[in-house]
């Protein structure tokens, strides 16, 4: 069996670029010159997935203080909330209060925000493993307090990630889901426009919205409950909340070599979760090695 290795999230933040967040912060450092220093550190780090063999990988999203606000400042109708806490973590994030779904504002040149280092939310990689990174559509809105028309935000929401990614003539994505969610039908205009992956929070509901999608992958805890309905499974089994470095990958995935030809192997979770001396050094774990 091939593995496939994927990495996926907000990456943990070198000290060099923790503290000149904390110069830009304080008014030390200009947005233009934060915004190079970002561009400079999302070099290394694309540096060393190449060093590690990484298959695919995200933008390490350098820029983006939660899973969430890049994009939610970039849509007219979203205003940034109270803190609110991410899982059964001690991770926070703001919470998105939603009217409606408005103008898709400038996403990706540079441009200050509220909140937030200066925007691109991307440092693109002209390299076939680079994936754009989206929030899922359902967790974005658990995540969200809604005031509006749920089912109308919904839909407005869903074309305006369709806009984002025609704009950023996006030719691969992977789309996050973190909590369950009951609706992965609303992707199918998405995985003809886009080559998708999709990483899942297990909830094995309305499969069958799922026939005639197109999506390049699907990861999630179980790779036998959606291999029908994407090109190559995946499992999200690298345990992005353990400092420990070997995870035994190979012994892991050995009980599916029979059934799969390809699977794709990825972290559970935002390696933001680990140290980055940590992180730096679990990537090369993930086809087994240490």
């Amino acid at each position: 069996m091939e593995l496939i290795s994927l990495l996926y999230g907000i990456y943990p933040r070198s000290e060099n670029l923790r503290k000149a967040y904390g110069k830009w912060e304080k008014g030390q450092l200009t947005s233009k010159e934060t915004s190079s220093i970002i561009e400079e550190e999302s070099r290394r780090y694309y540096d060393l997935m190449n060093e590690a063999s990484i298959d695919y990988f995200t933008d390490p999203l350098f820029n983006w203080y939660d899973l969430l606000r890049p994009v939610v400042l970039s849509i007219d109708g979203i205003k940034l909330g109270p803190l609110a806490r991410y899982k059964a973590t001690n991770t926070f994030y703001r919470e998105p209060e939603i009217e409606k779904i408005g103008k898709l504002l400038e996403m990706n040149e540079f441009r200050e925000v509220e909140e937030n280092p200066p925007l691109p939310a991307y440092h693109e990689l002209d390299s076939e493993s680079y994936l754009y990174f989206l929030p899922g559509i359902n967790s974005l809105l658990k995540m969200s307090k809604i005031t509006g028309n749920f089912m109308d935000i919904k839909e407005r929401l869903k074309d305006t990630y369709l806009e984002i990614i025609k704009k950023i003539k996006m030719r691969r994505l992977l789309i996050y889901e973190p909590f369950e969610s009951d609706d992965i039908g609303i992707y199918g205009d998405i995985t003809e426009a886009v080559t998708t992956f999709l990483v899942v929070t297990d909830s094995a509901k309305k499969l069958k919205a799922l026939e005639g999608m197109k999506f390049f992958s699907i990861i999630s805890d179980n790779p036998y409950t959606y291999s029908k309905y994407c090109e190559i499974p995946g499992i999200k089994i690298v345990d992005a909340q353990s400092t420990r470095i070997n995870d035994g990958i190979l012994q892991k995935v050995k009980q599916y070599s029979e059934d799969f030809q390809k699977m794709v192997v990825a972290n559970t979770e935002s390696f933001d979760f680990l140290p980055r001396v940590i992180a730096d050094k679990k990537i090369f774990s993930f086809k087994g090695g240490e």
